[in-house]
């Protein structure tokens, strides 16, 4: 399919993402901080809602019920490799992590994201269990649970979109020798952005920031210009600009 700006897919495979990060509830991590557990195989919540009833005679003949509290969970199941990528936490750090924390008679907490479609879960949790099966003709899996740590830090949010806020026009003229200088501004989606600058369809050298730079421009210079930005959200958000036809005078 193709990147579509109005495409509604269905949730599948990569669409609900767990990830986290070391740290205190004090302070929420920065965004390079994240990591990806570990190869998932399965990823869930539940809010766990405790509540309690009341079948007092002013319900109109309908027992009530009330919410009290929630013991939010998030839930995680993975594979255990003996090598974990480069841009995971990695079951080894995990494992070595919660027994330290016990060790030192420390709560195990982390900071834990889950992006699930268009919500994304956020907050400092306890390990709550952490488990391995393995046989000998079985793939070695592990799985792990977090509730909340800090109810402060819980955050449910809905993921924002990826949008331009300053587009480039649909022309541009410049005259021979003058600087060419195109912008756009991007918004929502997660930082940090990557821009890539095109010119008739084709990537631009050197051009990797919102502001496209040229101190002199020359006759060649002349042709069709997009940028396309992409957000480090899992999965990724793309955007292309308006097309913008340059003419050197």
């Amino acid at each position: 399919m193709a990147n579509c700006q109005n495409s509604n897919e269905r949730l599948f495979g990569g669409a609900v993402v767990l990830e986290v990060a070391d740290g205190c509830p004090d302070v929420k991590p920065a965004e390079d901080e994240w990591l990806a557990l570990a190869a998932g195989t399965s990823k869930g919540f539940d809010f766990n809602p405790n509540t309690v009833t009341s079948d007092a005679d002013d319900g109109g003949g309908y027992v009530e019920t009330i919410v009290t509290n929630s013991d939010f969970t998030i839930s995680f199941e993975g594979e255990v490799r003996k090598k974990d990528k480069l841009d995971q936490y990695g079951v080894g750090r995990f494992i070595e992590y919660f027994a330290g924390e016990l060790k030192a008679k420390r709560q195990p907490g982390i900071w834990v994201r889950m992006d699930y479609g268009p919500v994304e879960f956020l907050g400092y949790m306890n390990v709550t269990a952490l488990s391995s099966d393995g046989g000998t003709n079985d793939i070695v899996t592990f799985s792990t649970e977090f509730k909340v740590g800090d109810a402060s830090t819980i955050e449910v949010t809905a993921a924002e979109a990826l949008a331009l806020t300053t587009d480039l026009t649909a022309t541009k003229t410049v005259a021979t020798g003058s600087a060419l200088n195109m912008a756009v501004v991007v918004a929502g989606g997660t930082a940090p952005y990557t821009y890539v600058w095109k010119k008739d369809g084709t990537t631009v050298s050197g051009q990797t920031t919102a502001t496209f730079n040229k101190a002199s421009a020359a006759a060649g210079d002349a042709g069709v210009y997009t940028c396309v930005v992409t957000d480090s959200s899992l999965p990724v958000q793309t955007i292309t600009s308006t097309a913008c036809a340059v003419t050197v005078s």
